[in-house]
């Protein structure tokens, strides 16, 4: 099966998740507590499990490769929308920035990257943990200053620890033993499923009269099309295994990140363009997501 191919099959599970949002098989209460699962506990799974492979030092130089470039894109979405929203209210900055530099990497990302290669999955954690650090210091910071930085969410952060277990699993070169790795397995293979159902509530009951505001255009644009193509010439003049380059492309090319509606919340941003920006990005995102894999064919 094609990347692109493999990438429209996790979408139809999304049009399924949209479908049972409409027949109220979702409701408010069910999205939350299993957003909350799949944070929580099989996104962890999923990560510790995939990250089982034997040492080698090539793969954890790339891990840390990955890493470096994973935080020099998300660094360079923030300051591109910083330098073209800056006449933007403040509380809308901060959201257009959040927006451009940290995209849909776990829900979306990591079912869409173990569906193309389960091998990509501990460079596409490396592309998590950049994201998590930045959002939750740089990312929160641009609400209300530096009194926002919670280094103590960084570090608490479940997918955050789950990275720091499997690296070191890794490094140690040690195997979980057979029956709870399965139990591992069976839990994190949930994760694509349901990541993909939750997607799919989000863009059910879009109404594209709520998006007469060209800022919700220009910025889905940039998002989907304009950083992951500049992440993709960028990356194609380096001499990067090609996994590694391919997971940076793939994560970047993801829509909007939901942290951002969840941290315009709690600090003070625009939190209604912050959600109907990332449902949008998430609903065009049906279409430019296999565009993009086409560029991996």
């Amino acid at each position: 099966m094609s990347i692109t191919t493999q990438v429209i099959v996790l979408f139809g599970v999304v049009l399924v998740g949209a479908l049972c949002r409409r027949l109220r098989y979702f409701t408010d209460e069910t999205i939350r507590g299993t957003t909350q699962l799949v944070v929580h506990v099989t996104l962890p799974c999923l990560t510790v499990y995939n990250m089982q492979r034997p040492f080698s030092m090539d793969v954890l130089v790339n891990f840390l490769i990955t890493l470096g470039l994973s935080s020099v894109v998300i660094l360079f979405g923030l300051g591109l929308a910083l330098l073209l929203f800056r006449k933007r209210p403040h509380s809308r900055m901060a959201v257009l920035a959040n927006l451009e530099g940290f995209s849909n990497c776990g829900f979306m990302g990591y079912p869409i990257i173990l569906a193309i290669n389960p091998d990509w999955m501990i460079y596409a954690v490396a592309y998590n943990i950049a994201f998590t650090c930045i959002s939750w210091t740089i990312g929160v910071s641009l609400y209300q200053g530096r009194q926002n930085i919670r280094l103590r969410r960084v570090l608490l952060n479940p997918n955050v620890i789950a990275a720091a277990i499997g690296i070191a699993f890794f490094c140690l070169n040690f195997t979980i033993p057979a029956v709870p790795a399965q139990v591992l397995s069976l839990i994190g293979g949930l994760t694509t499923p349901l990541s993909m159902l939750l997607i799919g509530t989000r863009v059910s009951g879009i109404h594209l009269r709520d998006f007469r505001d060209p800022d919700y255009h220009t910025a889905a644009l940039l998002r989907l099309l304009v950083l992951p193509l500049v992440a993709f010439g960028a990356l194609s003049l380096l001499p990067l295994d090609p996994a590694v380059a391919q997971t940076v492309f793939l994560l970047t090319a993801m829509p909007a990140g939901t942290m951002t509606a969840m941290q315009a919340e709690l600090y003070g941003g625009d939190t209604t363009f912050a959600a109907r920006a990332i449902a949008y990005s998430t609903l065009l995102s049906l279409v430019s997501v296999p565009l993009m894999s086409l560029l991996l064919v």
